[in-house]
C-alpha cells in the first residue's frame, strides 16, 4: 500500500479514536438527548451517522472486486446512536477494520464505484478511489464532530478543543 494511503486510514483510525475518546465521559441521557438548536439531532444520532458511512465504504473494500458504496442507503446502527456504550464499540470495531484494510498490499487499487441519490430523487454512479473515498469519510466525520461538540456545548458540556477541527485548521492556528 502507498504511504498516501496508509496516512490516510492512519488518520481515520485517529479521528475515530478521538471521538471515541470524546464519547466517554458522557452519559447515555446526554449521548440521547435532542437538541433545542437542531430539532431531532442528538449525538448518538450523529456518531451513528459518521459510522454508517466508514461501514459502508468498508464493507465495499472487503468485497473482491470492491462493491459499489452508496452512501444514501445506510443501515442506521441503532446499536450505536442509543448507547455511549454502543458507540464506542462500534468505534472500535471501525478502528479495526480499518486497520485490517490498512495491511493488504495493494487491495485498494481498484477504482470504485460511488452511488447516490442526487437532487429530484435519481440516483447517479461515479468513479472514485479508495483514497478519496476514505479521505471523504474522514472530514465527513470532523464535519459531524463540530456538530457534536456544538451539542455538548449545548448540553453544558466541553469536547476536547481540537475534536471539531480538521486537521488542517489546527496546523494553520499553530
Amino acid at each position: 500500500m502507498d504511504t498516501k494511503l496508509r496516512s490516510l486510514f492512519d488518520s481515520a483510525c485517529d479521528q475515530l479514536t478521538l471521538l471515541g475518546q470524546t464519547l466517554s465521559p458522557l452519559t447515555d441521557a446526554q449521548y440521547t438527548t435532542e437538541s433545542q438548536a437542531l430539532p431531532g439531532s442528538t449525538i448518538g444520532k450523529h456518531v451513528r451517522h459518521i459510522l454508517d458511512h466508514f461501514s459502508l465504504l468498508f464493507t465495499a473494500l472487503s468485497a473482491h472486486p470492491p462493491a459499489t458504496v452508496c452512501y444514501s442507503h445506510r443501515e442506521r446502527n441503532a446499536f450505536a446512536q442509543d448507547t455511549v456504550a454502543g458507540g464506542r464499540s462500534t468505534i472500535e470495531s471501525t478502528v479495526q477494520r480499518a486497520r485490517a484494510l490498512s495491511t493488504q498490499p495493494n487491495a485498494h487499487a481498484d477504482p470504485l464505484t460511488i452511488s447516490d441519490t442526487m437532487t429530484g430523487g435519481n440516483e447517479e454512479a461515479f468513479t472514485s478511489t479508495v483514497g478519496r473515498e476514505l479521505w471523504f469519510c474522514i472530514h465527513h466525520m470532523i464535519h459531524h464532530n463540530a456538530i457534536i461538540a456544538s451539542l455538548m456545548h449545548e448540553f453544558g458540556l466541553h469536547p476536547p478543543t481540537q475534536f471539531a477541527y480538521a486537521p488542517s485548521t489546527i496546523k494553520h492556528n499553530k
